[in-house]
């Protein structure tokens, strides 16, 4: 037998690397025990799925009463990211309890939660309080597309937080704020998805006919304006202008219209901006839904705090038959005016009365090209001298604001608009549709998790300390 010289630079090698690849195994579990015991977490993905909002945050601690959180799955088949972010709310306040209820094995529970005679179904989430209950459908928790070619539904993204947020705070606090939409001038009625999306972040629309009223309510935070077609009265512009000189806040939108507006026109132009009257024709396919020119798709300004958000999850948003927005030479300098959403290069406008049936909107000489600014961010102090004081927000086209023009980009166009409605409010936007980006990423259930972790945590790590060991003993053996 062949006397083993412990000397031998072949048999300390192989005794280092062992004793390295031990330390290294023990080092990984240790940490993988240290990391399960005390639940820490790092939000790796793209798009911050995990990561909740400072708005959510702040609300979910200040809370002073118990509210319970029930997600509708059957055992073993839960979302995995579902699951994470309601655990996510529940690790931020004591009162917030978290549970899954599988429907078929307890259908007593879906009898309790029944609202209007429909009974929560499978994908749902229950939120409860002393004060009463909400159900969450499974088509809010997430945005579910339709493949066209084979019909196959599939979760593109998650809207959770926003409406949690929104619903904890309904049953919790009630509606924080006040959303007056103006009548009486032809406006476009914004969409009920849209009111349903402002009721989950704790907006209460209601309608304002200033004409009756003749006064702007002392409650109103934010002022619609979507699309009139016919002029305000003198009486209206001097209760707006007041209202807006005050640190008002406002949503307006233009819309294609042969009317003369010299009172509209004249609020508009006191903070810098004016309706061009012309209509925009994309001319780069790219950025025109199904090669029509009226059907904008805009580039959305990564820079600006309503879009930027949006620009990060790879959010589209659809504006048709938009007119182009105008900023004015002659401004005050306490104004400013930021692009949020804007053309391609290839685009031009023309004046909605020169577009006949003969010409179809096409291109002619003397006709403006280039990028167009079709939504806008303006900020203007107020009355005081206050830096957060008036804050207004335009739209080139009213069916920003509109059910079926949201739907067609997956609820990209309400992203926006809420996200509008967050920063003229002065709060944090939270994340209404935070895309996914792999399919395959929401079909991780409960125990494909505890195999992906039986096996990075045990198996992985002890076949590389058998490894080690066979290398040792065969090296010494030599």
């Amino acid at each position: 037998m062949k006397k083993i010289n412990k000397n031998d630079p072949l048999i300390k090698y192989g005794g280092y690397a062992s004793l390295m690849t031990a330390i290294v195994v023990v080092v990984v579990i240790i940490l993988n025990m240290a990391v399960s015991q005390f639940d820490i977490k790092f939000d790796l993905t793209k798009n911050k799925l995990y990561t909740l909002s400072q708005d959510t945050v702040s609300l979910i601690k200040d809370l002073e009463q118990d509210v319970n959180i029930y997600s509708l799955y059957a055992e073993g088949s839960e979302i995995t990211v579902v699951t994470e972010i309601l655990d996510k709310y529940a690790s931020y306040s004591d009162h917030i309890n978290v549970s899954n209820v599988d429907p078929y094995t307890d259908p007593s529970f879906t009898v309790k939660y029944t609202q209007n005679g429909q009974a929560p179904t499978v994908g749902s989430i229950v939120v409860e309080t002393d004060s009463g209950f909400s159900v969450i459908p499974y088509d809010e928790v997430a945005d579910i597309s339709v493949d066209q070619m084979s019909q196959t539904a599939y979760i593109r993204g998650i809207k959770l937080e926003s409406v949690l947020t929104g619903t904890i705070r309904q049953l919790t606090n009630g509606a924080e704020e006040f959303v007056y939409q103006l009548t009486g001038h032809g406006e476009t009625a914004l969409g009920e998805d849209l009111e349903k999306e402002l009721g989950y972040s704790g907006f209460e629309l209601k309608t304002l006919d200033l004409i009756t009223s003749g006064t702007m309510p002392e409650d109103c935070g934010i002022l619609v304006i979507n699309g009139p077609v016919s002029d305000i009265s003198q009486r209206e512009l001097d209760e707006i202008g007041k209202y807006l000189q005050g640190g008002g806040k406002a949503f307006i939108s233009f819309t294609l219209t042969t009317s003369e507006m010299p009172n509209f026109d004249s609020l508009l132009a006191d903070y810098g901006i004016a309706n061009s009257g012309r209509i925009v024709m994309e001319g780069d396919a790219n950025h025109a839904l199904n090669n029509n020119a009226l059907y904008l798709v805009p580039d959305l300004n990564a820079e600006n705090e309503i879009s930027s958000s949006l620009v990060d999850a790879g959010t589209t948003i659809f504006m048709p038959v938009s007119v182009s927005i105008d900023s004015l030479q002659a401004k005050r300098s306490t104004v400013n005016i930021e692009e949020a959403a804007a053309t391609s290069q290839y685009a031009y406008s023309k004046d909605i009365m020169e577009i006949t049936a003969e010409n179809n909107g096409a291109k002619a000489d003397g006709d403006p090209e280039g990028s167009f600014t079709i939504a806008a961010a303006i900020t203007d102090t107020d009355i005081n001298g206050v830096e957060e004081g008036t804050k207004i927000v335009v739209s080139g086209t009213p069916m920003l604001l509109d059910d079926s023009t949201n739907n067609l980009v997956n609820g990209g166009n309400y992203g926006f608009v809420m996200n509008a409605f967050d920063w003229l409010n002065g709060v944090e936007s939270i994340d209404r549709t935070k895309s996914i980006g792999a399919e395959e990423y929401l079909q991780i259930t409960q125990s494909k998790a505890i195999v992906i972790m039986f096996v990075s945590v045990i198996v992985i790590p002890l076949a590389i300390l058998l490894v080690g060991v066979a290398v040792f003993i065969k090296r010494r053996n030599k």
